[in-house]
């Protein structure tokens, strides 16, 4: 279907309209894209912002026997002793091959975009240029994320099968941080001239004004936000040890705790739990604004991440983020510009002590420091930087 053109006039305020041409530009996922539910909100807005600036967009999905095609190969890779990736299966990208290829039939576009996509191009079959964008490979992500490890050999040939086919097929492929990009030319040997690096935007309805983010917070008190479903991978401990550290230098400090419930024993009386946020919710949205703008660090010592929209979200509202040296985070936070990325075998001693020399610092550091956070934003971490760089490769092609 034709992403509605009453929606292009409903846009936030802070999307410019890119006068320059208009593309015509295929939207394929294997999902509804308007599911602000689907991968974090990611593609919904995505699709948003290059209907604003890029062209008149098409939706090539949702395919609707994808769930359906999803849960018969899950019972069948249950009769295994290692986990079946399904997503990754050459059958599932036959079946989008299949799909796909019918909805391309007879369809002039200038582009197509094709976000975190992998299986559904893989024997995708068009003279149409495709865009792939990611914010990981399957190599990268396999025995990095828990829930993304061990499986059987066939299944891992078939993955990294898959991604090499969606590189090759691909006329761009682009990811969120360098981390992915190596993975990419080193691993699956990718043409380097194809690899580009651009980060994701914010999940935000909204963008604030720059005036409201930068006005002076309070400074008798230093508010920590913990933004995570996952309270283990995403270094909760940490963060708690990191409160506790910080009391015992004496500077009054909080911790928010949004999106997960610590465990049993792990409270204080400085430390408010906030279980689940229902984005799509308005009221819940305004409270998860609200906590935006009234903390001053994102606090998130995660295990293991592709990228962490959170921390475009976070610049946004001029929050510095102090977390881990891992995986794709390099992506979004610039140590010194937007926060400061710790070496995974840091503690909540060396939160706490880069923290508090911050905070005490108020005018020194901390302002400058939220700041740059905002200009980082404001330059490189939203979703127009990523369609002026995607219409400057297409002028260039």
């Amino acid at each position: 279907m034709l992403f509605p053109f009453f929606y292009y006039f409903y846009l936030p305020k802070n999307y410019h309209i890119n006068h320059m041409k208009r593309y015509k530009i295929g939207f394929l996922t294997s999902f509804d894209p308007l599911d602000k539910r689907k991968l974090s909100g990611v593609t919904y807005h995505l699709l948003r912002a290059v209907q604003a600036n890029l062209g008149d967009v098409e939706l090539l999905g949702p395919m609707k026997t994808r769930r359906l095609l999803s849960g018969f190969i899950s019972r069948l890779g249950k009769k295994f002793s290692r986990p079946y990736n399904v997503d990754h299966s050459l059958y599932m990208a036959l079946r989008y091959a299949g799909f796909f290829n019918r909805r391309l039939k007879g369809k002039k576009f200038d582009l197509i975009i094709a976000p975190r996509s992998s299986t559904e191009i893989a024997f995708l079959k068009t003279d149409i240029p495709v865009l792939y964008y990611s914010d990981t490979t399957f190599h990268s992500l396999y025995n990095y994320y828990e829930w993304f490890s061990n499986f059987m050999p066939f299944s891992v040939w078939e993955g990294n099968r898959i991604e090499r086919l969606a590189h090759k097929r691909s006329r761009w492929v682009v990811f969120t941080s360098q981390w992915a990009a190596d993975s990419a030319i080193n691993h699956y040997k990718t043409d380097p001239s194809k690899v580009h690096v651009i980060p994701f935007g914010p999940n935000l309805d909204e963008i604030p004004a720059r005036d409201e983010v930068l006005c002076e917070k309070p400074s008798h008190v230093c508010k920590l936000l913990f933004l995570g479903v996952e309270w283990n991978r995403k270094g909760g401990d940490i963060a708690f040890d990191t409160l506790q550290q910080l009391k015992s230098m004496s500077l009054n400090a909080t911790l928010t705790v949004c999106g997960c419930t610590p465990p049993e024993g792990v409270s204080d009386e400085n430390m408010t739990v906030i279980p689940y946020i229902n984005k799509n919710n308005f009221d819940e949205y305004k409270v998860f604004i609200e906590l935006l703008r009234s903390h001053h660090f994102l606090v998130l010592p995660t295990r293991a991440e592709c990228f962490g929209v959170v921390f475009c979200e976070a610049s946004a509202y001029a929050i510095p983020s102090i977390t881990t040296d891992t995986g794709g985070i390099e992506g979004a936070v610039k140590n010194g510009v937007n926060g400061f990325r710790l070496p995974l075998t840091a503690g909540g001693n060396d939160y706490a002590q880069l923290i508090f020399t911050i905070f005490t610092n108020y005018e020194e550091r901390y302002i400058p420091l939220s700041v740059s956070s905002r200009d980082h934003f404001e330059n490189f971490l939203n979703w127009n930087y990523f369609t002026d760089k995607v219409r400057a490769l297409l002028d260039e092609a």
